[in-house]
């Protein structure tokens, strides 16, 4: 009897430990198909529609109107849950007076947008500005945003943050003396030239040393009044002389100083 009772227990657990399985099998199986229902559900188009942008940042050149055009042809209508924000972010990032973009999704049906304007700090070869917050260089539409900054140049967009460093120097060393800056160049030799007002250019030269552009600049400065010269009457100071500087007369127009 014993023997009997004990075997009969044993099939009664088995039971309980088959059963047990084909619940949890069960159970997992209703989940799985409950959560790609859900999925689904989620991801539908009638579901989580984005109605709403809002745009954060201090801006004096763009407008929210425009950033919220932007972001609603690529956005409006569709999922917030199943949209993919990198496509927002590079169209954001493609109008020229963005700087930085953040982009956050805000259940159920808002896109937030957080964005820094650049900050123009001089002009840039006649076609761009030079952002010194963020060092780059960025092409808006010069036609609508004609600011009085100094020009810059030189060969290549990536030669910008050094040259602009240059020039904020020169323009504190004339600041508070009768020479204007209007431009600042960095040719082919990478050669500095400043154009004064009155259309006097400065040839600084190559820098054989650090300091050696601003050590020429200087020395323009503290000579130049002493030759009683004016600048009306010449178009160029060559200060590439270990010693002294040479002066060129006033050139026709459409002549250039000497490179």
């Amino acid at each position: 009897m014993a023997i009997g009772k004990q075997r009969s227990r044993r099939r009664r657990s088995r039971a309980g430990f088959i059963l047990s399985v084909l619940f949890f099998v069960g159970f997992l199986l209703v989940s799985i198909k409950g959560y790609e229902l859900l999925f689904d559900y989620a991801k539908s188009e009638q579901t989580f529609p984005i109605s709403r942008v809002t745009v954060e940042g201090e801006f004096e050149f763009l407008t929210k109107e425009e950033i919220i055009d932007t972001v609603a042809k690529i956005a409006a209508g569709k999922n917030l849950v199943a949209l993919d924000l990198a496509p927002v972010h590079n169209a954001l990032l493609r109008m020229p007076w963005v700087s930085k973009v953040s982009v956050r999704k805000k259940m159920p049906d808002t896109l937030s947008v957080v964005i820094e304007e650049h900050h123009a700090s001089a002009r840039w070869r006649n076609s761009g500005y030079y952002d010194a917050l963020s060092e780059s260089v960025f092409y808006p539409d010069m036609q609508r945003f004609n600011l009085p900054l100094v020009n810059l140049s030189a060969q290549h967009d990536t030669l910008a943050a050094g040259l602009y460093a240059h020039a904020a120097k020169f323009i504190e060393m004339t600041k508070g003396t009768q020479y204007m800056i209007r431009e600042v160049h960095l040719d082919a030799t990478r050669g500095y030239r400043i154009l004064l007002e009155g259309d006097v250019w400065l040839i600084l030269g190559r820098a054989a040393t650090e300091d050696m552009p601003f050590i020429r600049l200087k020395r323009f400065l503290l000579a130049f009044p002493q030759t009683k010269l004016k600048l009306s009457e010449i178009s160029y100071v060559d200060l590439r002389y270990v010693n002294g500087f040479a002066v060129g007369d006033r050139n026709p127009p459409e002549t250039v100083a000497p490179q």
